[in-house]
This record gives C-alpha cells, sequence and structure tokens, in this order.
C-alpha cells in the first residue's frame, strides 16, 4: 500500500491551503448498477475469455474544490467502483482513483496539472497500480470554444507481470465546441503515446482520434442528457506477435515460436447514453457500448458488447 499512502495527500491538499479568496466546496455521489457483457476480458492483458456475464457495479466518491485566491483553483477527487460478476469472479475488479488538478487564470489562458494515480484489484488480488502526470494549457475563444493541449507522463506497475510495467510520454489535443447556450457541445480530440516497457513486447507507438456529442434539453420538467462518442485508436508494436497463443492472465513472452509479422492493432469503440434527472439530486442512465479490437495477435483480435443501467444520486 506505499503507493496509494504516497498518493493520499494529493486528494487533501485543498485542505491544506487557506481557502479565503472563495470557501471551498465538498460533494459527493453514490451510484449502482447492472451491466452485461458479451465478452469478458482484461484490457492490460491483450486477451478476451468469449464468455458472456453479468455484473452488479457499485460506485462512490467525493470531491473538493476551492480556490485559494481568484485566479486559483485546486481540486481533489476520490472515486472507488466494484464489478462484481454473476457466474466468472475471476474478473471482479475493485478501482480506486484519487486526482488532484491546479490550475491558473489568466485571462482567458489556463495553466494547469494534474495528477492521477489508481489502484485496481482483479479477482480480490492486487493487479495494477496506475501513476499519470499532465501538464496543460487551455485557451477559451469567443464565447463558444475553448481549446486544450496537454503533455502527459505515466508509469503502469503490475503486480504479478513485470515484464508488463512500462513508462509512457503523450500528447493530447483537444476542441470543444458549444451551442445552444452551452446545452450542446462538441468535442474533437487526438492523442499520441510512447509506451517503453521492461519487455520489447510490449513497446508500442499510439495516435487516436476521438469524438463526442452531449446534448441537454428539458422533458416534463426534467433534465435529458444524450451522449454520442466515437474512438480510433492505432498501435505500432516494436517487436514481432508471437505465434502461440496464451492463456488468460499470462504474459505474452516467453518460449514459445516467435513470428516475423510485426504486431499491429486497431481499436474503435462506440457509445451511446441516455440519461434522465429524475430529481435534483438522482439521475438514472442506460448505456451502449460496442468495442471492436483488430490486431495481428490472434488473442487480442475479437469484439464486444457492453450495455449497462445505472442509477446515481449526488449530495
Amino acid at each position: 500500500m506505499q503507493r496509494m499512502t504516497h498518493a493520499l495527500p494529493l486528494v487533501i491538499l485543498s485542505g491544506c491551503f487557506p481557502l479565503s479568496a472563495q470557501a471551498a466546496t465538498v460533494g459527493g455521489h453514490v451510484e449502482t448498477g447492472y451491466e452485461y457483457d458479451s465478452n469478458l476480458n482484461v484490457d492490460e492483458l491483450d486477451t478476451s475469455s468469449g464468455q458472456s456475464d453479468q455484473a452488479w457495479v457499485l460506485g462512490a466518491g467525493v470531491e473538493a474544490s476551492g480556490r485559494p485566491t481568484d485566479n486559483v483553483k485546486l481540486t481533489g477527487t476520490y472515486d472507488f467502483t466494484s464489478r462484481n460478476y454473476r457466474d466468472n469472479d475471476e474478473f471482479d475488479q475493485d478501482t480506486h482513483l484519487v486526482s488532484a488538478d491546479l490550475s491558473y487564470d489568466i485571462g482567458s489562458v489556463t495553466l494547469g496539472a494534474s495528477h492521477h494515480f489508481s489502484r485496481s484489484m482483479l479477482a480480490s488480488d492486487p493487479f495494477l497500480d496506475y501513476n499519470r502526470s499532465s501538464l496543460y494549457l487551455g485557451k477559451l475563444v469567443g464565447d463558444d470554444v475553448y481549446l486544450r493541449a496537454s503533455v502527459l507522463k505515466a508509469r503502469k506497475s503490475f503486480e504479478e507481470n513485470e515484464a508488463r510495467d512500462a513508462d509512457t510520454r503523450g500528447l493530447s489535443l483537444d476542441s470543444f465546441l458549444f451551442f445552444n447556450d452551452t446545452r450542446t457541445v462538441f468535442i474533437l480530440g487526438f492523442d499520441g503515446n510512447d509506451q517503453d516497457a521492461v519487455s520489447d513486447a510490449y513497446d508500442y507507438q499510439m495516435l487516436a482520434v476521438k469524438t463526442r456529442l452531449k446534448h441537454r434539453f428539458v422533458v416534463s420538467g426534467h433534465e435529458n442528457t444524450v451522449k454520442i462518442g466515437w474512438r480510433f485508436e492505432a498501435r505500432d508494436y516494436d517487436e514481432p506477435v508471437s505465434s502461440v497463443e496464451q492463456p488468460l492472465l499470462s504474459p505474452l513472452p516467453g518460449s514459445d515460436t516467435v513470428g516475423s509479422e510485426p504486431r499491429s492493432d486497431r481499436i474503435a469503440t462506440a457509445d451511446i447514453s441516455y440519461g434522465v434527472g429524475l430529481t435534483d439530486w438522482l439521475t438514472t442512465e442506460a448505456s451502449l457500448e460496442y468495442r471492436d479490437y483488430r490486431s495481428t495477435l490472434d488473442s487480442a483480435d475479437y469484439d464486444k458488447t457492453v450495455a449497462a443501467v445505472t442509477a446515481r444520486a449526488e449530495f
């Protein structure tokens, strides 16, 4: 738990600053839902089970934010998510996420820095620690366009698979276009990452394009929200693929025969959701997501559909 101990102070930094310019605000949420997954998998292990299952999803979180000065904003968050499957408990996952963000406004320009730490448990056992730090620059153009650029550095540490431990450097460019008095927003973004893992088999360069449309409207006095998203990601690996399929949760490199074909992954994700605000503090949402994984590595070549209904209470 040493990494968690180091990360926890980040979320309580808001309590260490004299937030005299504006009082700090604290809020939280709890949520529950039911999810169907057509093809259980663990993304970080490049393989799928071919089995479908349903899961109860539980979550909770808290957020604190304040402004030490008029131009400075500090935010800290903690979130917990638990996913428990009905028949395949080897895929049960618990995730703790801690984050801190510090930003400074200079007119229409925002400079900021953030750090995220997550700890994931798989089948109740420690699985993955993930640290990501970023610096970002944002600018409001007129009243309806916001542009943001960020650079990041990340570190993945696996509990029992050191070969997959990796450092990542990346760049993101995002644009936000607002319409209808900000009730509609269209997002277009590009990501680029370079991953350097302990094993060369997991070194890759990634480019991605992403779009999202969000629209809010009122029906019979209730706030309704529709979200549609799409992302396409291309990963090109430094090493050739393995010619032998590996079982679930086992590392890819080993004593198997290695072919000459370089590994290449193409991942497309499309999602849609519809949410209704039942009260000022209670919302419900139905969502559907489809992911298509195309890879020259047979075990990483599959598709899946995830459908879910959730209820969320905020306080």
